[in-house]
């Protein structure tokens, strides 16, 4: 639970960056204004607070209004797809726009943006697209994050009311994932073509292409689907979060405290609701508050795939618990303490390092001035972009030890 939150506050962040972005753009229309960093005091003079304290209203209205025993919120699942058609639609009626009615078709982009020197290398492999590690990298993490991430569980085990609703998910998410993702690189390039020379952040062209070409409802449409997917992701997101809080933390703690005789008490469900609407603020307060400090060093994917990095931690144990029985339980936390503590040092300190919150001389120099304790060369190992760093570090770890204590110690029978 704590690997769980820790990780998703970068997640949290990236969403309400996004919110409150492209809310500074949308009213700037129809000039084309990127916000500025940092122009708002901390909290209550910060949009941005009060874009997190709405979100936190909401889920506890969702997903905190009564206990349930089997934990299933079905208005809430109704939602999260109707926002996912909307989020669909609108991007692809972006995509559309641009790819036909800026240009002439996909064939089109893809030549002009081949005859640019700049954007040219972004088509090739071990370019400015991205080295073979990279893709690699991404590719783990792609998947680690669908299997792993809290609110995928919440979603696809604990909101299931039918086991064979899985199999049209098996067909039906791939094929979302496929459709959502068809005007990326148009979009993408259309973009650095109407806008060379990184004057407007990549990060907002779905929005800022049709505000470009005086298009306010297709404007307002990119944005309310963007909302839409940001909101429903936190909603989802804090709501997990809140019960693992709930049931991991803080309830096996106020239960051994004898003082409080929680065990003679024959309902508790509103103390239970008390902690989940507490943990859901909490969370999305931390959100903010990385999105304060250190969400501004980084683009909107970037800050995604740090938290995907923390959730990629899960996969050896639960992996290995299911297909390995010599796996341990003490090799299974020895496992994630370690990885863990190899992406606290590898992506998240860094993070603050570049925000300017901790000495810059922590990345050129390392821990203590030692060299091969750079967090991003960590033990000489160089070349690699920061995601596969930490991925190859914490992954070596992560398996390490679990591995390792569970063939030292050996199961028990319960295990």
């Amino acid at each position: 639970t704590v690997i769980a939150v820790v990780g998703i506050i970068p997640y949290i962040a990236l969403q309400l960056k996004a919110i409150s972005n492209t809310f500074f753009i949308v009213l700037q229309y129809p000039e084309i204004a990127m916000p500025d960093k940092h122009a708002a005091p901390l909290f209550l003079g910060d949009n941005t607070f009060y874009i997190a304290m709405l979100l936190a209203a909401f889920t506890i209205l969702f997903g905190t209004r009564h206990l349930d025993a089997t934990e299933r919120h079905e208005g809430l699942v109704a939602a999260i797809a109707f926002e996912s058609m909307v989020k669909l639609l609108g991007f692809i009626a972006v995509g559309l726009f641009v790819t036909f009615g800026l240009y002439n078709g996909f064939g089109d982009i893809f030549e002009r943006a081949g005859k640019v020197a700049q954007l040219s290398g972004l088509l090739t492999l071990g370019g400015e697209g991205g080295s073979y590690a990279a893709w690699a990298s991404l590719m783990f993490l792609s998947m680690a994050a669908i299997m792993f991430l809290p609110r995928q569980f919440q979603l696809t085990v604990v909101e299931n009311v039918d086991e064979r609703h899985l199999n049209k998910a098996i067909w039906l998410f791939p094929l979302y994932l496929f459709a959502i993702n068809i005007f990326v690189l148009p979009i993408a390039f259309g973009g650095l073509l109407r806008f060379p020379g990184g004057s407007v952040d990549a990060d907002t062209f779905v929005l800022t292409l049709p505000i470009a070409e005086q298009q306010p409802w297709l404007a307002l449409f990119a944005f309310i689907g963007g909302l839409s997917a940001a909101t429903g992701m936190v909603i989802v997101e804090t709501i997990a979060l809140s019960t693992m809080v709930c049931n991991d933390l803080v309830m096996p703690v106020l239960l051994r405290m004898k003082a409080l005789r929680l065990t003679e008490r024959r309902d508790l469900s509103g103390l239970l609701l008390a902690i989940r609407r507490g943990a859901i603020v909490l969370i999305l307060v931390l959100g903010y508050l990385y999105f304060y400090l250190a969400g501004e060093a980084y683009a909107l994917v970037a800050i995604g795939l740090i938290s995907f990095s923390a959730v990629a931690q899960f996969a050896p144990a639960i992996i290995g618990g299911i297909f390995w029985r010599g796996g341990t339980r003490t090799g299974a936390v020895c496992g994630l303490a370690a990885g863990f503590g190899v992406w606290i040092y590898t992506l998240l300190l860094p993070s603050f390092a570049k925000s300017g919150w901790l000495p810059i001389t922590f990345l050129s120099h390392g821990l203590f001035g030692a060299e091969l304790l750079r967090p991003q060369q960590l033990f000489g190992l160089d070349g690699l972009d920061p995601i596969s760093h930490c991925l190859f570090w914490s992954m070596l770890a992560n398996i390490g030890c679990y591995v390792g204590v569970s063939l030292i110690k050996g199961p028990g029978a319960a295990e």
